[in-house]
C-alpha cells in the first residue's frame, strides 16, 4: 500500500544571483520513510533543507508539508524537526538547558517540557552530561545533541543535514540508531549525506 505524502516539492528551483543552486526539483517524501538526499559538497543538499523549512523562499515551485499547507506558515513549521549542519547550540548552557530553551521556543513549558527535555537526553544518550556545560562536549556529544534539539517538541518530520560531519565513530553508530529509532516510531526523516553507506544502511529511498 502506498503510503500518503509526508512532504511535497513541485518543481522547486532557487538561485543565488547566477548560481543555480536548486533547479527545477520535484520530491515526494512518504510517511514514515528515511529518504536520502544524496550529492556532493554544493549539490544544492542544504539549499533544499532551507527551503523545506521555510528558511528559504523558492523562486518558482511549492512546497507542501502534510496537507497542512507550506513551510513559510509558523503553524506548518512546528510539525518540522530541524538539524542543521551547523551546530545550533550555545556552548555556555548546559545540555539540559539548551534542550529546555529550544523547547520553550517550540510552546512547550511545565511538566510537558521537563518530560520532553528528559525523554530527549535519554535518547542520544546524554543523560550522565545534562548539567554540563555544551563547551565540555566532544564533536560527536553535540552532534547527538542537535539531533535532541530537533525531536524536542515531537515532530512528525525530521530533517538531518549531514549530521555525522566530524563524529567519531562511536557516535556516528548511535547517531544511527537514533535515525532507525525514530523510523520505527513512525518519524519521517529527510537525511542528507554524501556517503553511500550511510545511505545504504539508513535509507528507504534516495533522491542523488
Amino acid at each position: 500500500m502506498m503510503r500518503a505524502s509526508m512532504l511535497q516539492l513541485t518543481n522547486v528551483r532557487k538561485a543565488f544571483g547566477a548560481i543555480v543552486a536548486v533547479d527545477g526539483l520535484s520530491l515526494s517524501i512518504r510517511q514514515g520513510e528515511v529518504f536520502g538526499l544524496l550529492g556532493p559538497n554544493g549539490a544544492g543538499k542544504t539549499t533544499t533543507v532551507n527551503m523545506a523549512v521555510g528558511l528559504l523562499k523558492p523562486d518558482q515551485g511549492t512546497i507542501e508539508l502534510d496537507g497542512a499547507g507550506s513551510p513559510d506558515q509558523p503553524n506548518v513549521r512546528g510539525k518540522i524537526g530541524v538539524a542543521t549542519q551547523a551546530l545550533a547550540l550555545y556552548d555556555d548552557l548546559t545540555g539540559e538547558e539548551n534542550l529546555s530553551f529550544f523547547g520553550k521556543l517550540q510552546g512547550l513549558s511545565g511538566r510537558r517540557l521537563a518530560e520532553r527535555v528528559a525523554w530527549a537526553l535519554d535518547f542520544v544518550t546524554l543523560s550522565d552530561r545534562r548539567r554540563d556545560a555544551v563547551k565540555t562536549y566532544s564533536g560527536g556529544m553535540k552532534r547527538r545533541l542537535n539531533i535532541a534539539v530537533a525531536v524536542i517538541h515531537d515532530p512528525p518530520l525530521l530533517l538531518l543535514d549531514e549530521p555525522t560531519v566530524g563524529v567519531d565513530p562511536q557516535s556516528r553508530n548511535a547517531i544511527f540508531e537514533n535515525i532507525l529509532a525514530l523510523r520505527q516510531q513512525g518519524r519521517t526523516v529527510v537525511y542528507t549525506t554524501h556517503y553511500m553507506e550511510e545511505a545504504q544502511r539508513l535509507c528507504d529511498r534516495v533522491g542523488i
